[in-house]
């Protein structure tokens, strides 16, 4: 009785205009207190108490779901019998970013809202104590934990409500996610998870979409969220994380939020486990395509399939074929047709198999694109060993002889069909890295298309870049200016063995980014393992020609035997995602997005040529220009899914978000310092 009486008198003092908000309590960092939807409830009346929380600036309380780290709001009432107590009304959370990790949270002075129900036997006139030990982390740089009680009188009697507190609590309630229609689906592909929400029209125009999980273990929290826009719906596709392991349920649920009209809205949404849904990305073109049209990605592709003969990466093997024309220049005119079009049939033959590689994968929900292969150490370690020993070869090292003729080298000395053929499928697989002007484009709609219109794209891009061969076997023009053979071919011969050396080491440098000090190790160690086995080629004895068989076995295992590690970011450049980069932007601070891989030839000329000069480095830091990188060097779903965001199949990808439009500049695939200054201007 003491108790209650001196409860009483300290909140008729201390609130002496609104009798349903506690004494609050200062616990640190935050300034809690319970407030009511109700002064007076009566008997089987509900009502609403709230725990309020006023944080100090900058520090931070967790959701339901903490994210990567921390612990959600937790409050223990302690009530009269007969009430009935219900669950908090979480708010909408937002990301909260920690270096690198994710949370999910609140600043400010969130609300928590709780539903009771009062006992129909309730005595009119009396009163009684809602109490609350609440417990809270609290975070900034460091993180805190804080807790505290409170407790709040409520009288029974006619409904009286509060004109303050709550209006406050039902704007709360009212922003509360909610069940609207949205149905959606989720399923585990690889490495990653796919979402997909129907059932609104608003789906189609939502900006800044975010899914929370309400569940731990459902997904990478720190890991970015592609959103692919469809006619009628969104799929947001990111990393799985460790609950896919375990047997599931049928259902998982979280909220769905993304920013309508202006204002940030929640939804609650179900989804169901391991289903798909209709989003019509078939009605849908690639964003950022500017109107392609099936005749305009065929005419790209045939020019980029034109023009990839010119870029750095397909030199060298380019040049043995050069070499192999050159020989034959002045022979029979049919034998010259008929290996243009060998080598035609093996570049349209291997444009094949990666056109259906892509297709089959796709299919399986993986995101990939224009240089998939090259993702993986193992097919970056196998391609530098090839064209090592083809090096040594032009150099003269060995000769080809009917011991090697399965070798992949001889096939691309040996004149006839097997030489022709094999030559026009490695310019194919060396191509890959480079990405040629009108290409990038024709290759991002292929790949957002249905098949059929993928296979008529890359069809186009082979004859492109096979063309040039053609048109020398069929012009007698051409050939006429040709050079006779002579003592000149064997230094010609010779010195290409230094192109192929060099895209060796290159690709050597790409290994090293992939997988470590160990990879390259594991990949110079199936070199030393290839030139053992052709020394042993060369000798006569029987027994050593089995040695060297075995050794390169050894050389093909140690290529295969490389696993991707994570690739280090340049100290200059944060790490980019969708969630940084609206950070950013609401810091009102432009933003430049390199999407980029080590293995991309034309982005390596382009960060020597333009983005590492010191001049650019001064437009960023005059400008206040954020820059993120977002490196597929190995294999990144929510990358790919980005990329095709933008009509984009590979890299590089380069997007300015300027002060003065919410959307990208996509820039020109080259380019030039007065390219970016116009952007981030927003000229």
């Amino acid at each position: 009785m003491i108790r209650f009486i001196l409860l009483m008198t300290m909140w008729l003092v201390a609130l002496p205009a609104f009798a349903n908000q506690s004494i609050p309590v200062d616990t640190g960092k935050v300034e809690a207190s319970l407030v009511s939807s109700h002064n007076v409830v009566p008997p089987g009346g509900k009502f609403h108490v709230a725990l309020r929380t006023a944080l100090d600036d900058h520090w931070h309380t967790y959701w339901r779901n903490s994210g990567d780290s921390g612990e959600p709001v937790f409050v223990d009432w302690k009530v009269p019998e007969g009430i009935l107590v219900g669950d908090i009304s979480w708010p909408l959370p937002r990301t909260l970013a920690t270096g690198p990790i994710i949370n999910y949270g609140f600043e400010g002075t969130p609300l928590f809202p709780v539903e009771f129900t009062l006992a129909e036997t309730a005595e009119i006139g009396s009163v009684f104590i809602v109490e609350a030990d609440f417990y809270y982390l609290v975070c900034k740089d460091v993180c805190i934990p804080e807790q505290g009680k409170a407790s709040l009188p409520i009288k029974v009697g006619p409904a009286e409500a509060d004109t303050r507190w709550q209006a406050e609590i039902n704007a709360a309630l009212a922003a509360t996610p909610k069940q609207s229609g949205i149905k959606g689906t989720i399923k585990k592909t690889a490495e990653t998870v796919i979402m997909g929400f129907t059932g609104a029209s608003s789906l189609s125009t939502a900006q800044d979409v975010h899914f929370f999980p309400y569940d731990q273990g459902v997904l990478g929290h720190s890991a970015p969220q592609a959103v692919r826009m469809g006619a009628k719906g969104l799929e947001i596709t990111t990393a799985a994380d460790y609950i896919w392991d375990n047997p599931m349920a049928e259902t998982l649920s979280g909220v769905l939020a993304f920013t309508e009209n202006g204002q940030r809205v929640g939804h609650e949404v179900t989804l169901a486990i391991g289903q798909s849904i209709d989003l019509g990305f078939a009605a849908v073109k690639p964003q950022a395509v500017g109107g392609i049209t099936l005749l305009t990605a065929i005419f790209g592709a045939l020019i980029g399939g034109l023009i990839l003969n010119l870029m750095p990466c397909v030199f060298p093997v380019i040049s043995i074929k050069a070499l192999s024309i050159a020989k034959s220049a002045h022979g029979e005119r049919s034998a010259i047709k008929r290996e243009a079009w060998l080598y035609t049939a093996g570049v349209v033959a291997t444009f094949l198999l990666l056109t259906f590689a892509l297709l089959a994968l796709k299919a399986g929900g993986s995101e990939i694109g224009w240089g998939f292969q090259l993702q993986s150490p193992k097919v970056v370690g196998v391609l530098a060993v090839l064209l090592f020993v083809i090096g040594l070869n032009l150099l003269g090292t060995f000769e080809f002889g009917s011991s090697l003729q399965n070798t992949g080298a001889e096939l691309t000395q040996k004149s006839g069909a097997a030489g022709s053929f094999f030559t026009g499928a490695l310019a194919v697989v060396v191509a890959t890295p480079c990405t040629a002007p009108m290409m990038a484009g024709a290759v991002g709609y292929a790949l957002a298309a249905p098949a059929a219109v993928t296979l008529a794209v890359f069809m186009a891009l082979a004859i492109g870049f096979a063309l040039p061969f053609l048109l020398i076997a069929y012009i007698p023009g051409m050939i006429s200016k040709l050079p006779k053979p002579g003592p000149w071919m064997v230094t010609f011969k010779e010195v290409l063995a230094f192109p192929m050396f060099a895209a060796a080491i290159w690709l050597v440098w790409v290994l090293s980014l992939q997988a470590g000090e160990a990879g390259v190790l594991y990949v110079l160690a199936a070199m030393l393992a290839a030139a053992f086995a052709i020394w042993c080629f060369k000798r006569k004895a029987r027994p050593v020609k089995i040695i060297g068989v075995m050794s390169m076995l050894a050389a093909l295992a140690l290529s295969v035997s490389l696993y991707p590690k994570q690739v280090a970011l340049s100290h200059e450049a944060d790490a980019w995602s969708a969630a940084r980069v609206s950070e950013l932007q609401a810091e009102g601070r432009p933003v430049f997005v390199d999407f980029t891989a080590a293995w991309c030839v034309t982005c390596k000329v382009n960060e020597k040529v333009v983005l590492d000069q010191a001049r650019t480095r001064k437009l960023f830091g005059d400008t206040n220009t954020a820059f993120l990188i977002a490196d597929w060097t190995n294999k990144n779903d929510v990358i790919a899914a980005e990329l095709a965001k933008y009509g984009r199949a590979g890299v590089p990808l380069y997007l300015v978000y300027n002060q003065d439009s919410v959307s990208p500049v996509i820039l020109p695939q080259v380019l030039t310092y007065d390219v970016i200054r116009e952007a981030i201007a927003g000229k």
